[in-house]
């Protein structure tokens, strides 16, 4: 269903993707509109077929604009493309419905950037994790999301997160020129910061913006998300190269990953039984991650 949109000119449009989010979508709206900014904006929710009360929930804020598809038409590029195309802000903010901003300056970091310096393709926040959120998970936010602003000019083998649509601005004209390839199925961030960063442009991680984002995967979740990651960023870009020396470099990958987690966990103030917990919780879970992106990439 096609929406229509408000037609006053704003700075940015918020654009949401949604399905199934009724335990979060009303703080996640609510601490968008808590901004403080001088920017004006308006919000787009596209609701992929929520049969809680998503929907519901969205239509409480009257000036929300809200789309609804079908399942079947969602696609992570493909439905950021569909909210930049419908709307008409300078600046494009892409914000997951889970996603909560966690300060009143979230929108205002993201976007002062992008108005200072045309060469920066994007800005993205800094994830916060939730309150129940694993202790290996608080680590690897911990490390790759740290309160450290950024500055990437090229490619990093080491950077394993270039860039997250979970929080982010681009300018209208970015999008424009490099819009998201829709037939990456995910890692649609990661595809086109890599593409971005190949034209000389900049990407930005700017901590000052915050959400509370994160996520407390089952074992086969994990397994199955990280094998789609692995299928679109393949380690070696050669199907021989990523089953052979890729075994190696996953092995010792998942071995520095595990020590480092033990050694985390183990020097928390915790129980003894909640440690045993979070040990068990974290080992399985680099298997299954780890596994689960060297089949990516031996199917690649």
């Amino acid at each position: 269903m096609m929406v229509n949109l408000h037609r006053n000119k704003y700075d940015v449009s918020i654009i949401i993707p949604a399905r199934n989010e009724e335990h979060l979508i009303k703080k996640c709206l609510k601490a968008v509109f808590e901004q403080e900014t001088d920017f004006s904006f308006d919000i787009l929710v596209i609701d992929s077929g929520s049969v809680d009360k998503t929907i519901e929930m969205v239509k409480e804020f009257s000036s929300v604009n809200l789309m609804t598809i079908s399942p079947d038409e969602f696609g992570h590029g493909k439905t950021r493309n569909l909210g930049a195309k419908i709307t008409s802000g300078d600046y494009i903010v892409f914000l997951n419905a889970d996603a909560v901003p966690a300060n009143k300056k979230w929108l205002d970091s993201l976007i002062k950037g992008l108005v200072k310096d045309e060469k920066i393709a994007g800005i993205y926040s800094r994830h916060l994790p939730r309150e129940n959120c694993y202790l290996y998970m608080i680590r690897d936010l911990n490390k790759s999301m740290s309160e450290k602003r950024k500055e990437k000019t090229r490619l990093n083998s080491l950077d394993f997160l270039l860039f997250s649509t979970v929080s982010a601005a681009v300018p209208r004209k970015v999008w424009e020129t490099y819009p998201f390839d829709e037939n990456v199925l995910i890692a649609e961030d990661q595809n086109w910061a890599k593409i971005v960063l190949g034209r000389q442009y900049k990407i930005i991680y700017e901590p000052d913006s915050m959400v509370v984002h994160s996520h407390n995967y089952t074992f086969r979740e994990l397994f199955e998300i990280k094998k789609r990651v692995g299928q679109v960023l393949n380690g070696f870009n050669n199907r021989i190269l990523n089953i052979f020396p890729g075994l190696i470099y996953i092995l010792g990958g998942l071995v520095l990953k595990i020590l480092a987690d033990t050694v985390y966990i183990i020097f928390r103030k915790l129980s003894v039984k909640k440690k045993c917990r979070e040990l068990k919780i974290a080992l399985g879970s680099r298997i299954a991650s780890f596994a689960g992106k060297y089949a990516g990439w031996i199917k690649s």
